[in-house]
């Protein structure tokens, strides 16, 4: 007897579902007929659209929501736009169209189970299909911008007489005196407000094909306030510079940024001691290898330019000229002109050694100005603008960049510009300049001063709130109303440049950097038993 084999589950499974998808599919056919056009729980542009049998039933219902006026919100202003003006227009034929995807495949059996067993609908969207004329909407955006944009309020400056009461420290100087304006106030700026058309171009956008959020803010872009910069700075201190009691000049050089500032900074003057920074680039660039190590020669120069960027006396910058011009002060002044006309400082000359006399001076664009005449020196001329671009010049030779580097790539060296700015750090007179920085003797600077009767210089690199800056300041008859009261005021002057820095810095420019390490050359060998210590020579070597 054959024995017969029993269908398996699964056979048994898989027939049944056959059975009951076959004895639905009449149902499914006819469901599907009754939810034409728009099957149950689908929305167009979000609008529930329910009961509606046809596309005109459709647009009649959704094309006047369409064509309402879009709020547009600036700010405080509120802007109407009408859609017509934009030829916006709702394809509602694609849109049911697109619905249509809906009453097909498992979508469908989907909607089709829900309504059958009365379960909610799972919502689902048809976006908005539409036409528009973007061209037109840019151009009334931008026609929009352009009257309601704001510009952002540069700083500005507010006399020192308003500030508050101890705004400004005490002058050391008698009251009877005459007493120059001390200072400016400088006052943060405001931002602007811009409108970000792309962005705000997509949320016009948005409102238009949108049937309830009919209001719009345009996206705003904040434009903050520039960073004031040497531009702003010059005709402030020209306002100072008017009440000085001696007439001062001077040149301020942002060396983060290269720009410069200055008051009468092409005015002639007497070169005095300023001129041997000059000398120290020249005697670098006329050593092979700067201040080596078990160089004699170079030692001993080494030993003249540290002499005479930190102390007084004439003699061992006089050396070191001598040393530049082969034995004779007459042929290195006639090199240290040539050096310094190299880089294009053609207002400053030498025709002598230091403290000597001549009779005519050389004509430069400076010395032939009809004002202000000081009377400078025949032998040594300058200019405060000159001496700011050769210490600007030496910093950046020190960061492989700027005029030195250029004009003498080969012959002057990183190494060399630092070590004339370490021999700088011997100068222990810390008046004028220096004195005026704030908590002044914590201050990383280096200067060369300079001394006659009736002119006084005093160039400086400081490490300030940003970064290194360079300040030339030179004054003419400083006698005349008493040198503490000269010095007192070219130290506010340097104060005042100084708080230009740090408003600069509360205004967001970049902090300054680490401060600068300087070292010993090689072929150092100290003048000096013990010197002051500072921040850019803590170790007092």
């Amino acid at each position: 007897m054959r024995r017969h084999r029993l269908p398996s589950a699964r056979f048994i499974n898989f027939t049944l579902l056959l059975v009951v998808l076959l004895s639905l599919f009449p149902l499914y056919s006819y469901y599907k007929q009754i939810a034409a056009p728009i099957p149950p729980g689908v929305r167009l542009g979000g609008v529930d659209v329910t009961g509606m049998e046809t596309v005109d039933a459709m647009r009649a219902h959704l094309d006047p929501i369409y064509h309402e006026l879009v709020g547009v919100r600036f700010q405080h202003r509120l802007l109407t736009l009408d859609p017509d003006e934009f030829d916006f227009t709702v394809d509602f034929d694609q849109m049911v169209a697109d619905a249509g995807r809906y009453l097909g495949g498992w979508a469908f059996v989907d909607i089709a189970v829900r309504e059958a067993i009365g379960l909610p609908q799972q919502f689902r969207n048809v976006p908005v299909r539409y036409t528009l004329d973007e061209a037109k909407l840019r151009a009334w955006l931008e026609r929009v911008a352009t009257q309601l944009n704001t510009t952002p309020v540069a700083a500005r400056v507010v006399d020192a007489a308003d500030a508050p009461t101890g705004a400004l420290p005490t002058p050391l100087y008698p009251a009877t005196v005459p007493q120059p304006r001390r200072g400016l106030q400088w006052m943060p700026g405001a931002p602007g407000y811009e409108i970000d058309i792309d962005a705000s171009m997509a949320r016009i956008i948005a409102a238009l094909t949108s049937y309830d959020a009919r209001e719009v803010e345009l996206v705003i872009r904040e434009v903050a306030p520039p960073i004031p910069t040497m531009r702003d700075l010059e005709p402030q201190l020209v306002r100072l510079l008017d009440d000085y009691p001696a007439f001062t000049t001077l040149s301020v050089i942002d060396l983060q940024h290269g720009d410069m500032a200055g008051v009468d900074g092409d005015a002639a003057f007497s070169a005095m001691a300023t001129l041997r920074l000059a000398l120290a680039a020249a005697a670098m660039e006329k050593l092979p290898n700067g201040i080596a190590a078990n160089d004699e020669e170079a030692q001993q120069v080494g030993q003249w330019l540290d002499l005479a960027l930190g102390k007084d006396p004439n003699e061992p910058a006089n050396a070191a000229l001598a040393w530049l011009g082969d034995g004779s002060t007459a042929a290195g002044a006639q090199r240290l002109t040539a050096f310094v006309r190299s880089l294009g400082l053609e207002n400053t000359f030498t025709q002598g050694e230091f403290g000597g006399a001549a009779q005519t001076p050389l004509t430069t664009p400076s010395n032939q100005r009809e004002r202000p005449n000081t009377r400078p020196d025949a032998t040594m001329q300058t200019t405060p603008e000159d001496m700011a671009t050769l210490l600007a010049a030496i910093y950046a030779c020190t960061q492989d960049a700027g005029l030195l580097r250029t004009t003498f790539p080969a012959t002057v060296t990183p190494d060399e510009c630092a070590a004339i700015l370490f021999y700088m750090t011997h100068n222990e007179l810390r008046d004028a300049v220096w004195r005026g920085l704030p908590d002044w003797d914590a201050r990383w600077s280096v200067h060369r001063h300079g001394l006659l009767p009736a002119q006084h210089g005093d160039v400086a690199l400081v490490w300030g709130p940003t970064g290194p800056y360079v300040i030339s300041v030179f004054t003419f008859n400083p006698g005349l109303v008493g040198w503490e009261v000269a010095n007192q005021a070219v130290a506010d002057l340097s104060r005042i440049v100084w708080e230009f820095f740090e408003f600069q810095r509360g205004q967001g420019s970049p902090a300054a950097g680490a401060l600068p390490k300087l070292e010993p050359p090689p072929g150092y060998v100290a003048v000096d038993d013990e010197y002051a210590p500072s921040s850019a020579n803590p170790s007092a070597r």
